[in-house]
C-alpha cells in the first residue's frame, strides 16, 4: 500500500527518485542498458511502495523492444500509485500496438504536461472561425 509522502514537483517521492529519473533518462537516451539494470532494482529495493522505480524499469525494457515485461511493470507502478501520471501515460502511450508515431516516454510528472503546439481544439476553433468569418462574408456579399 502506498505510503502518504508528500510528492515533489516531478511527481516523485522525493529528491532521490527524481535524480534516478534523471540519470535513467541519461541512461536511456545512451542506451546503456547495463547501468539501467543496475539501478533501477535497487530503487526497487529501497522504496518498495513508490510507483517511479517501476516505471522507469517499464520504460528501459520497453527502449530494448521487451513489450510484455515492460507492461507488466507499468502495471505494477500503476497498482502501486493509480495517481502516478507517468505510469499511466505510459501504459496508455505504450498499449497501442500500430502506433505510427515515436512515443516518448514520460519520466516525470513534467513530460505529461502538454507541449505548446497547437492541440485539435485549438486547430478546430481556429477553422470554425474561418469558416464562420467566409460565411459572413458570404451573406454580406448576397
Amino acid at each position: 500500500m502506498m505510503k502518504n509522502r508528500e510528492k515533489d514537483q516531478a511527481g516523485t517521492d522525493g529528491p532521490e527518485l527524481a535524480e534516478l529519473c534523471a540519470k535513467v533518462k541519461e541512461y536511456v537516451e545512451n542506451e546503456d542498458w547495463e547501468s539501467c539494470m543496475e539501478l533501477i532494482p535497487k530503487y526497487m529495493e529501497q522504496y518498495p511502495d513508490s510507483a517511479v522505480p517501476h516505471n522507469l524499469m517499464g520504460i528501459v525494457l520497453e527502449s530494448q523492444g521487451k513489450h510484455p515485461e515492460a507492461m507488466r511493470h507499468f502495471r505494477a507502478a500503476w497498482s502501486l500509485d493509480s495517481t502516478f501520471v507517468p505510469a499511466n501515460r505510459n501504459m496508455d502511450a505504450y498499449a497501442v500496438y500500430d502506433r505510427t508515431q515515436k512515443v516518448e516516454p514520460a519520466y516525470t510528472m513534467e513530460d505529461c504536461m502538454p507541449k505548446t503546439e497547437p492541440g485539435a481544439l485549438q486547430k478546430t476553433s481556429f477553422f470554425l472561425r474561418s469558416l464562420l468569418a467566409n460565411r459572413s462574408k458570404k451573406a454580406g456579399a448576397a
